[in-house]
């Protein structure tokens, strides 16, 4: 199926430019010369991109880009600004109305075909996630929320990747460096690249929690020990900066699992433990284990400000956030617990450790 891009701009030159450019992109290609045009063939027509001039009489392209972000059927539908560079100090009001990316005129053949393209990627990937969770609706009916929360948070989709992003600062680096010392300019390009990684970790984060309880994928015998440490080579970063200080017991044993989801199990605990270590610089994790008559028991423990009583049930609740001073999407140990549960495992918060917080896990000897 072809991709659908709409073009906006009362200046028939700019259409044709721009249409003869992306012809090479194989799309169905429309044009409006209005704001109001635009309106009304989207009426009956939901493309893939639009492209939207900025400066246009009667309704501008903010105008008409506010008007059809408030839209349902274009939540995820990404507009790109066509503007001036006379009209840079508009672009923040573009963004606030929904738009996600913007080009310079003139139009330069490389620069355009490379955002649009990266534009549909966005698109597309927009596309999978919500067929995704109409699939994952039909099987588990505590995805409705799931479900609620995705399609809010993404209302505002995100059309360039880190790597375009990269590519595009080069350009503006190269061509235009008297724009980059603009502050306002330079908050903006600060904005775009943060909200992006912010975006990709919510629906990640999302998808593996919607996965999480479902059937475990191929059961290998693990080396934990292996496992573990490729688990800390992602902490290398905030072990180098002093952030945590991780020791592991010797001769962690083979246990048979999902190594993926089990990887992510040590992954969310570690990571859980370092962004509530409250006001310590530094806080210190150790990785246990023993073996018991039927399962191996595996627990990860800190020195940070421990958790109440009265929260150790509810840490394990999904959506759930104890602390609004933690960033985080309140799925992480939920999304842990539904990983040991499908393994035929427990998890428990130790009510014993009174030095910090001890998460205490097991996974059978033998998967059955």
């Amino acid at each position: 199926m072809k991709d659908k891009i709409l073009i906006v701009d009362d200046q028939e030159n700019n259409r044709l430019v721009i249409e003869d450019i992306l012809r090479k992109l194989k799309c169905e290609i429309r044009s409006a010369a209005s704001g109001e045009e635009a309106l009304n063939i989207l009426e009956n027509w939901i493309p893939d991109l639009i492209l939207m001039d900025q400066m246009m009489p009667g309704l501008s392209g903010i105008e008409t880009t506010a008007r059809i972000k408030s839209l349902e059927a274009f939540t995820h539908v990404p507009i790109v600004m066509v503007t001036a560079k006379n009209e840079l100090e508009t672009l923040k009001d573009a963004f606030e109305a929904g738009a996600v990316d913007y080009i310079i005129k003139p139009v330069e053949r490389i620069t355009l075909t490379t955002r649009a393209k990266s534009a549909l990627r966005t698109k597309h990937a927009f596309d999978q996630i919500k067929a995704l969770t109409a699939d994952l609706q039909a099987q588990k009916q505590e995805l409705i929320k799931f479900t609620h929360m995705v399609s809010h948070d993404l209302k505002s989709p995100v059309a360039s990747a880190a790597s375009l992003f990269d590519f595009f600062h080069y350009r503006m680096q190269e061509e235009h460096a008297d724009i980059l010392k603009d502050e306002g300019m330079q908050d903006l390009l600060n904005r775009i690249p943060n909200a992006l990684k912010k975006m990709l970790n919510f629906v990640d984060t999302m998808l593996d929690y919607a996965t999480a309880g479902k059937a475990v994928g191929t059961i290998e015998k693990v080396s934990v020990e292996a496992l573990i440490g490729e688990v800390l080579a992602n902490f290398e970063h905030q072990i180098q900066e002093g952030i945590v200080t991780i020791n592991k017991m010797e001769n962690m044993p083979n246990v048979p699992c999902d190594p993926i989801k089990i990887e992510q199990v040590w992954q969310n605990l570690i990571n859980n433990a370092i962004k509530h270590r409250g006001e310590q610089t530094s806080i210190n994790i150790i990785l246990g284990w023993e073996t018991q008559t039927d399962h191996y028991q595996f627990w990860v423990q800190d020195d940070g400000p421990g958790i109440s009583p009265e929260n150790r049930e509810k840490v394990f609740e999904a959506f759930l956030r104890l602390s609004d001073n933690v960033e985080g999407s309140g799925i992480g140990l939920s999304t842990v617990q539904q990983i040991i549960k499908a393994h035929g495992g427990q998890i428990h918060v130790d009510p014993n450790f009174n030095e910090g917080a001890k998460f205490v896990f097991s996974l059978p000897k033998n998967r059955i």
